[in-house]
């Protein structure tokens, strides 16, 4: 059972029981995700798969709390979507020459 080496589940798993079978169940924690199978449960850290299901212009980390995936924008790129999946945009800015000061201002897009 599960007091036992951990019910034979992976370290970063918890290992519980089927209230039914009484079989051991193993769940990865959070911020792991399983690379093994339903029987077979392997759990690695979730930004070294997929980068977590972060945007390709998302960084992942972790929360320092909770464990759970945490995703920011790479420099940048602003936040599009939902704080748990953000989505990259490029940030545009357009540059405005104007004669004869040749006056140059940046203006957000």
């Amino acid at each position: 059972g599960c007091p036992d080496n951990n019910g034979g589940c992976d370290p970063n798993a918890t290992c519980s029981h089927d209230a039914t079978t009484n079989a051991v169940n193993c769940t990865c924690k959070a911020g792991y995700a399983n690379i093994g199978s339903a029987v077979n449960v392997v759990c690695t850290d979730s930004c070294t798969v997929n980068n977590g299901d972060c945007d390709s212009n998302a960084i992942c980390s972790h929360d320092a709390t909770t464990n759970a995936v945490d995703c920011t924008c790479k420099t940048g790129y602003n936040n599009t979507g939902s704080s748990v999946s953000v989505i990259g945009a490029l940030s545009t800015m357009e540059i405005v020459v104007q004669t004869p000061l040749a006056h140059i201002m940046l203006r957000q897009m």
